[in-house]
């Protein structure tokens, strides 16, 4: 008897526990951030962008934020910013309102590659491989709460030791995580 008495007390609890809705809701305020590329350069491809999404995102993260994955900022911005316009915190302001957003992160790519040349020539040259780094990219970041605009130019073209060079996709993820800590005033990296 108490073996049915176990098993009956055990199916009501699963019953009970499984068979009554179970709805998660918090109360956060989660504000849509814009995150858009504007790419002049063909260089930036799916993985890239993976990439520099996910620094614009240690910043602006859940629960607080949101990265808004519809086209609407992408397509508003970039038809903006393809045009060669100055860029101005009015501008942005105007852009984050239209795409119904409170922080807009932009990067700007006009040129960004990495080449392997061979050295030069004469008699006190080592001829090894080098590389050949070259990137122009500007980074807008543009938050509603405080109306505050920062922006970053990144300039790059040198011949690097193979070994020893950091590659231009890098070294945008990383100014794009500086400049969105700047802003939320969080250390660098």
């Amino acid at each position: 008897m108490k073996k049915i008495f176990a098993y009956v007390t055990l199916l009501l609890v699963l019953f009970f526990g499984i068979g009554t809705s179970q709805i998660a809701h918090a109360d956060f305020a989660e504000r849509p951030v814009g995150f858009v590329i504007v790419d002049k350069s063909g260089a930036v491809d799916g993985a890239v962008y993976k990439e520099w999404r996910a620094a614009v995102k240690w910043a602006y993260h859940f629960p607080d934020y949101q990265i808004v994955d519809s086209g609407e900022p992408q397509e508003i911005v970039g038809s903006v910013l393809r045009k060669n316009v100055k860029v101005t915190k009015e501008l942005l302001a105007n852009l984050a309102q239209e795409s119904k957003v409170d922080v807009l992160v932009i990067a700007k790519v006009y040129s960004m590659s990495d080449n392997i040349v061979n050295g030069g020539f004469g008699p006190f040259d080592d001829d090894g491989p080098y590389v050949l780094v070259d990137l122009a990219a500007d980074l807008y970041v543009y938050k509603k709460d405080g109306d505050k605009f920062l922006k970053k130019r990144l300039r790059e073209h040198q011949l690097k030791d193979l070994g020893n060079y950091d590659r231009p996709q890098e070294t945008v993820k990383w100014a794009l995580a500086n400049l969105v800590n700047k802003m939320e005033g969080r250390p660098q990296i």
